[in-house]
């Protein structure tokens, strides 16, 4: 079970875990999708991500912010994808937003290095950890690949076998991809599915911020060479 305490701790120091936040934790531990909530990875205008544990398991609880998100943001990437109904306010928008990355998640983790998704509740997304003992794997942005040329071969397997399940990223660049041994994609809230009215501009933009990320390195590749790869 959580245990209140830590809870209380956090609520006050921090500031994030208000009366829903909380309930909805609770709710995700009754599930048994969540037993303890050990420290903090990381904060943001949208989100703050905690390090936890589920029988053990390393886990980490992504827990979405209603107040601060960029609803004209969250609106463009969701308004026109026919998984989600219209919503009245913020909260049900910030909801369906959590919902959106874990159907993403779950659409490709077999087929793709990401995080496993585990549960959502409301604005709770709880997913796989990638790192050890607490300590979250680096971004690509901090710790460059050993094999420039192996780890851009992957990352463009991994958008071919997105494309393939149906569903772009969107958001893809060495801020939101890992170096933890191989590449490691996350936060997967912007992605589309591929009848989204932006499939084919977002697409592109993932290609071009890879193919410049790896210029660096000495590869050079056409983004219509990589977006017919893609696509065949």
């Amino acid at each position: 079970m959580i245990k209140q305490t830590e809870f209380e701790l956090r609520k006050i120091s921090e500031g994030v875990f208000d009366k829903s936040v909380l309930m909805t934790l609770y709710k995700l531990s009754r599930r048994g999708c969540l037993d303890e909530i050990k420290s903090i990875i990381s904060t943001g205008k949208e989100s703050n991500v905690y390090h936890g544990l589920l029988r053990e398991k390393e886990i980490a609880i992504k827990i979405y912010s209603i107040e601060t998100s960029d609803f004209k943001t969250m609106d463009r990437y969701i308004r026109g994808d026919r998984r989600f109904s219209s919503w009245k306010n913020r909260r049900q928008l910030i909801f369906n937003w959590a919902k959106k990355e874990f159907d993403n998640l779950s659409r490709v983790y077999k087929t793709v290095r990401c995080p496993e998704p585990i549960c959502v509740e409301k604005n709770v997304l709880v997913m796989g950890f990638v790192g050890e003992d607490g300590i979250p794997a680096p971004k690509l942005k901090d710790l460059p690949p050993e094999n420039p040329e192996k780890f851009f071969n992957e990352i463009i397997h991994y958008i071919r076998s997105m494309y393939h399940k149906g569903l772009i990223h969107s958001d893809l660049s060495e801020y939101n991809i890992l170096n933890w041994d191989e590449p490691v994609l996350i936060d997967f809230s912007m992605g589309v599915l591929l009848d989204h009215p932006l499939a084919d501009e977002l697409l592109r933009r993932d290609i071009t911020n890879v193919l410049n990320y790896f210029k660096k390195f000495g590869i050079k590749k056409s983004e219509e060479e990589i977006l017919d790869f893609v696509k065949e």
